[in-house]
């Protein structure tokens, strides 16, 4: 049995009994009387205790979902299938919009207070309606967000969450959906594509949290997450790139988020953590931690966790102990933690983020991660959603990731390439494929400098006010060489500078990164722990003064800068890097009109770029 809204007002601690819809002006009814009929709601009779301005609706209650409206802005939407959720369960006290979805979701919430597995919850579908225009038949019958009208997913959190597209993208033909991707530059590949969204309030946010959103400067979607956000939330494995500044962070934290907000209403709070996001560095996981923070800000039974290395793991196990929903995590500590605790972090996990893959491999933590993996999918009750995000995806995380991920998604959102291959329609769940190319936004100079002239040609761009364009990164390859570059700035240019690398301790590379974006330092020399992830979005120049070890690592780097028309990334290049050569001349000259100054003779001239040896 359940009651229309309208009917009735609720004491909290009042179960609800089944009514009619009525409106009322003044009075609510205060006696209900039931009758039972067979394969119908209870029919209800309501007694005349109400005023003379009461009027009874005869409005039939819905059976099926696809029989009730959408639910518009601030109604109260269906726990099952998100359309208006205009009668009250009262054997759950849920959100239903009819008779079928009130039957889900007392199995549903049946097995959830049981821990049991929940089968794939399925709603019945109108006949489709045809149109006799051929273009639009085509689209109603091959259109992605037909076929997710149906949840589709095995994932027991996308189940719960329910997502399905809002009636502004639902309407969308084709050709408009291609034309979203198209002019934000989003590269989709895969099958039973979702489609983009192009609004946060298409996406159902839990209460709060677009005012939250708001407050950390998301306004509206950013390209990554137009499209990001509803492949995760419909239960996608995803394998995703954007350019660092691009919002990819959030990309993920929001569908994270309002999935483990669902999970967490229903299980008030107990038995998380539901997801879990691992970074390769501290510094990344305690940047991530902190946007989620303020995400989750005012949102019942929500907190995070940070599990990283420099911090005693007892804090972190109490942590653990008291109950979270997100945990971000370093390989190692989360290893550590898995071990020696496997009940506390694992029992109820359902998703799995691995942020800057490629950055993570690169720092030997393949291993580490297949093993991780391993122990959370031997250990999960159902099928775990695993995302993987990175600026650049090289040749081997895309084998990777073909072995790890389940009929995954993989998006890309770059600039627009002319020598496009093939594009098909993403309303037929075709693949569309774009060659990729990696597109820096920032201005390039590329200087040949010998060895013993660097730490001179530095000194002189960093002493004319014409190139001194801070805050500053200069990127070495050594911990010392930054030690010792940073004091003979500080000596030779007078401008306040300081070095970062893994051997200080996590409290002194928090505070060194806290004051040099405070505006202390002008300068900070690095060796490649600041290249990923963090948002330094107000760096104005970069400083190659030693090489990059690979074309990908040189993106990252210069991805440090910020996009505004002041950003540069100047590098210095010699005969020690000859083996880059070919491709780095090849990518820079993929790069925009203007956005990269001439190239050295010595570079484009050298038998390693002419002929790769």
């Amino acid at each position: 049995m359940f009651v229309p809204r309208s009917a009735i007002k609720r004491p909290s601690s009042t179960p609800v009994k089944t009514s009619k819809k009525v409106k009322t002006t003044a009075q609510v009814v205060t006696s209900i009387e039931r009758t039972e009929e067979p394969s119908t709601l209870n029919s209800v009779k309501v007694s005349n205790q109400v005023n003379s301005n009461v009027e009874e609706i005869e409005d039939p209650i819905k059976e099926y979902s696809y029989q009730q409206r959408e639910a518009s802005t601030g109604e109260p939407a269906c726990v099952v299938c998100r359309k208006y959720g205009e009668y009250i369960c009262d054997e759950t006290d849920h959100d239903v919009c009819s008779i079928e979805c009130k039957k889900i979701d007392i199995e549903r919430t049946t097995k959830i207070t049981n821990n049991i597995p929940d089968p794939l919850p399925k709603v019945t579908q109108p006949v489709p309606k045809y149109s006799h225009n051929i273009a639009d038949a085509t689209f109603v019958s091959g259109d992605t967000s037909q076929m997710l009208l149906q949840i589709t997913s095995d994932l027991f959190h996308a189940q719960l969450t329910a997502y399905l597209p809002h009636q502004e993208i639902k309407v969308l033909s084709s050709f408009q959906v291609q034309s979203i991707l198209s002019k934000n530059r989003i590269i989709v590949h895969g099958k039973n594509i979702p489609r983009p969204i192009t609004k946060f309030e298409h996406c159902k946010l839990p209460p709060k949290m677009t005012d939250n959103l708001q407050q950390v400067g998301y306004l509206q979607p950013t390209e990554i997450q137009m499209q990001v956000i509803p492949t995760v939330l419909v239960g996608r494995d995803i394998l995703a790139s954007a350019q660092t500044g691009s919002g990819k962070t959030a990309a993920f934290l929001i569908p994270i988020i309002i999935h483990t907000w669902t999970i967490s209403q229903f299980r008030e709070g107990k038995g998380g953590p539901y997801a879990i996001i691992m970074a390769p560095t501290r510094e990344l996981c305690s940047q991530i931690e902190a946007l989620a923070k303020k995400m989750i800000t005012g949102l019942q039974n929500m907190k995070t966790a940070l599990i990283v290395g420099g911090i005693p793991i007892s804090n972190q196990i109490h942590r653990l102990k008291k109950g979270v929903q997100i945990v971000i995590a370093t390989p190692g500590r989360l290893l550590d933690i898995m071990n020696q605790y496997e009940e506390l972090i694992m029992t109820n996990n359902h998703m799995f983020v691995i942020d800057e893959v490629d950055m993570m491999f690169k720092m030997g933590f393949e291993n580490q991660v297949n093993e991780i993996i391993e122990k959370m999918t031997s250990s999960s009750k159902g099928r775990l959603q695993i995302l993987m995000f990175s600026a650049t995806i090289p040749d081997n995380i895309e084998k990777q990731a073909n072995l790890l991920l389940h009929d995954h998604i993989k998006i890309t959102v770059g600039e627009r390439i002319n020598n496009v291959n093939k594009i098909n329609n993403i309303s037929n769940g075709n693949n569309i494929i774009i060659p990729p190319v990696s597109i820096i936004p920032v201005k390039q100079t590329i200087l040949w400098v010998e060895n013993k002239s660097k730490k001179k040609q530095l000194f002189s761009i960093l002493n004319d006010p014409k190139y001194y364009r801070p805050p500053i990164i200069v990127f070495v390859e050594s911990k010392m060489g930054a030690d010792l570059l940073s004091q003979a700035i500080e000596k030779k240019c007078g401008a306040r500078t300081v070095s970062i690398h893994s051997d200080k301790s996590q409290k002194e590379r928090t505070q060194i990164l806290q004051s040099f974006l405070n505006g202390e330092y002008e300068i900070i020399v690095s060796t490649g722990i600041l290249s990923r992830g963090l948002d330094l979005s107000l760096v104005n120049m970069v400083v190659n003064f030693d090489m990059a070890v690979s074309i990908d690592e040189y993106v990252h780097q210069c991805g440090r800068v910020s996009g505004s028309i002041h950003g540069w990334a100047v590098t210095f290049i010699n005969e020690d890097h000859k083996h880059l050569f070919k491709e780095f001349v090849s990518m820079l000259k993929m790069q925009p009109s203007g956005r990269v100054t001439p190239l050295p003779s010595k570079l484009l001239n050298h038998g390693y770029t002419l002929y790769g040896k």
